[in-house]
């Protein structure tokens, strides 16, 4: 699972940071072209806009590898060490049954717009290509939350060692 995970990250962060570079040079063409030349592109608002998109989904998954998610963890902080470790298993496994089912119907909508052929208003590109971050990055997602649960669930401790660096002490305040 080692090297799948690392060809994974490879890909998750060649995509956003080529993404987010490229909409950022874009955006800054565009910026030097409206202010000093007095003339932009007509479809660099729209090419920024689908990069985004594809950041944003990717990115979650990301952010789903490196446990990034925002979760309400108050009952995890005062269970006890086995029930901590069933409750972590248990959001990671929700997460991905919540990401399996964008998966899916983020599928159906990618089906429907292949099959009426809609096309972007300024840069004339398939919307497809647009939609498909949807599955894809709720896919990789969905991989990223079972593979924290099984990790959760093959841990042999009894649950009292997982721990949650980023989260706050609620015994301390």
């Amino acid at each position: 699972m080692s090297k799948f995970d690392k060809a994974l990250t490879a890909i998750e962060e060649t995509v956003n940071g080529a993404l987010l570079l490229s909409a950022t040079l874009l955006l800054f063409i565009n910026v030097i072209l409206r202010y000093v030349f007095t003339s932009s592109t007509t479809w660099a608002e729209e090419a920024i806009r689908y990069a985004i998109v594809w950041v944003t989904f990717f990115g979650a998954s990301l952010c789903a590898r490196n446990k990034m998610h925002v979760g309400i963890d108050i009952f995890i902080q005062m269970a006890p060490p086995l029930i901590k470790k069933c409750l972590l298993a248990f959001a990671q496994l929700t997460a991905a049954f919540f990401t399996a089912f964008i998966t899916y119907f983020g599928w159906v909508s990618t089906e429907l717009v292949i099959e009426t052929a809609q096309k972007s208003p300024a840069m004339l590109m398939p919307m497809w290509i647009v939609y498909i971050s949807m599955p894809l990055g709720s896919a990789l997602m969905t991989i990223r939350f079972v593979a924290a649960a099984v990790a959760i669930l093959r841990d042999k401790t009894t649950g009292a060692e997982v721990k949650n660096e980023d989260a706050v002490d609620i015994s301390r305040l």
